[in-house]
């Protein structure tokens, strides 16, 4: 079975390849050539194939061929959970891209997703009849779980683009990598930042985001880092924090049961 850390490396190195494309034709104008990175993925216009025109076909055309290289990626060995976690990253690098341009009219994924991706007949060819007959299903569960609106991502985005950093750099560079510590500081900034929003720790799709950043974190810190020379220095990361209604149930709780340990013993007395 495939490593998940060495699986982790090619889902960074994916996002990298069509993140580069993407920005280029984004900056261009006109329709993407046929020998662009997502053109299969194109909708089909006046009886020619693949033709991304606007900037949504071109970020729909994108996101899903992001999501079918870590179907290939995955086959059979990929746990459920991975499965989960690697649409969850296609997510916020889509949610990512489109905080980049303007969107008049959408501002969460799900408006997105049903306005673009899902009518682009290529989603159905390549999703939809996916070897995981699941697939569709995981995408849209994480869709409508992650349907966060899109100004909220970066955050997220830029520690995730900071981790990819540090799996890619180790793994390329190797005895090269001296900048090791310094990214692996970076995410920990980035990871306290989140952790310290209440908005985050007190959403359970976030807080799920965090807790797959945070172990993907310590895989790298407790494998990948090893093996690097410059990875000598790996800051420890916090606990997740509580939501904030777990941490008051906490402390209600014990002053309830005392005041109702108290309130008996005083009818007792009596």
């Amino acid at each position: 079975m495939t490593n998940s850390s060495d699986n982790l490396k090619d889902v960074c190195k994916d996002i990298k390849k069509i993140d580069d494309c993407l920005q280029i034709d984004i900056i261009s104008t006109g329709v993407s050539s046929d020998d662009t990175l997502y053109s299969d993925y194109c909708p089909m216009k006046n009886g020619k194939k693949w033709q991304c025109e606007t900037n949504d076909e071109k970020i729909s055309a994108g996101f899903i061929w992001l999501l079918v290289m870590f179907e290939h990626l995955c086959d059979e060995k990929c746990s459920q959970n991975e499965k989960d976690q690697y649409v969850e990253y296609a997510i916020l690098w889509l949610s990512y891209i489109l905080n980049q341009i303007s969107n008049e009219g959408i501002s969460t994924l799900k408006d997105f997703y049903t306005n673009n991706i899902e009518k682009n007949t290529n989603y159905t060819t390549h999703v939809d009849n996916a070897r995981d007959s699941n697939y569709k299903e995981i995408v849209d569960n994480k869709i409508n779980s992650m349907n966060m609106n899109i100004k909220d991502i970066p955050k997220f985005y830029e520690a995730l683009k900071t981790l990819c950093n540090m799996y890619t750099g180790c793994n390329e560079k190797k005895e090269n990598y001296t900048s090791c510590s310094q990214d692996a500081q970076k995410f920990a900034k980035h990871f306290e930042g989140l952790n310290q929003d209440s908005s985050i720790t007190g959403n359970s799709s976030y807080r799920k985001i965090l807790y797959n950043l945070f172990n993907d974190y310590y895989n790298f810190k407790n494998g990948c880092a090893k093996k690097c020379s410059g990875c000598t220095n790996i800051p420890i990361l916090p606990e997740i924090k509580a939501p904030a209604s777990s941490s008051i149930a906490s402390k209600l709780i014990p002053a309830l049961l005392a005041f109702s340990i108290a309130f008996f013993l005083g009818i007792a007395y009596k």
